[in-house]
């Protein structure tokens, strides 16, 4: 069972570069790959927003406490399983209130494959400790029970998008290694504009960050998947797709005491080369968590 979120996602080697800048590593191992075997966006989120906020508390010598109200990520290009990357984050500007933070995600032959901005907000809550604990300071080990992991079978590309969601709905297909840690589980649903999905998630207390509610970035992977799944639910058969883009509110955190959060992914347009989507995230009493916007890109 993974400790937090950081070891969960292979995330260590984290470091306090300069006076408005962090630096992480994290080792992408096969537990964090979907039903197609691959490393996508949902996989980086943590990463992103973990070292998004830290610049901000690293800039003043007694910490700044802060959380993110919004990420705004872009994924450029692809991420092989078992690569190192390195994520650098600087802190744009702050003031007591607000901060806005840079993160660049590279590949370990130096190619950027993910970057954008988080926007901290300053909370009045104190620490009689550093609230980032000993999370990721070791070096990153590639999460916890990734031995033996067996790699999700090619998809026939004679399928189309929507067949190969329900296979995984009706559990013929593999969900894919980071659904499975996010105890989580997919259905499609019609829309006039084409096929939404209804992701939910298992909440566990690994999920949880230092205020003991669930981490952003665990968020943002939960919401990037049910995106992700909604961009595979609208493919045609034999064509592929990545989630490009993401931007997404967090208006608040949920508990993760084994209470479900559902994220529901409305599509807005489907073109030929993007299909853009909206989705919510809402606690299993119907509280609204977080909104995102999302653009798959098709090939």
């Amino acid at each position: 069972m993974p400790r937090d979120p950081v070891m969960a996602f292979g995330i260590g080697n984290v470091t306090t570069t300069g006076p408005t800048t962090v630096r992480a590593e994290q080792l992408v191992s096969a537990n964090l790959v979907d039903h197609r075997g691959r490393i996508d966006l949902p996989a980086l989120a943590v990463l992103f927003d973990h070292l998004g906020g830290l610049p901000y508390f690293a800039s003043e010598p007694d910490g700044s406490p802060c959380v993110q109200a919004r990420l705004a990520v872009s994924m450029q290009g692809t991420v092989d399983v078992g690569d190192r990357l390195t994520a650098n984050a600087e802190l744009l500007m702050r003031d007591e209130a607000f901060g806005t933070t840079r993160v660049d995600i590279v590949t370990s032959s130096g190619r950027i494959c993910c970057s954008g901005t988080a926007r901290n907000v300053g909370v009045g809550r104190t620490f009689d400790h550093n609230p980032t604990g000993d999370r990721g300071v070791e070096a990153p080990t590639g999460g916890v029970g990734t031995s033996g992991l067996s790699m999700p079978p090619a998809i026939e590309p004679d399928l189309d998008g929507r067949v190969i969601v329900e296979q995984i709905a009706a559990g013929t297909r593999t969900a894919g290694h980071l659904t499975d840690l996010l105890n989580g589980r997919v259905e499609t649903v019609d829309h006039p504009l084409g096929t939404g999905v209804r992701f939910t998630v298992g909440t566990e207390p690994w999920m949880g960050n230092v205020f003991g509610t669930m981490h952003g970035g665990v968020i943002a992977a939960a919401v990037a998947q049910g995106c992700s799944f909604a961009g595979q639910a609208n493919t045609t058969a034999g064509r592929d797709y990545q989630l490009a883009d993401l931007a997404i509110s967090f208006l608040r955190s949920p508990a993760v005491q084994g209470s479900d959060v559902v994220v529901e992914v409305t599509p807005v347009k489907i073109g030929r080369r993007v299909a853009s989507f909206d989705a919510t995230m809402h606690a299993h009493d119907g509280m609204l968590l977080s909104r995102c916007a999302a653009d798959v890109h098709y090939r």
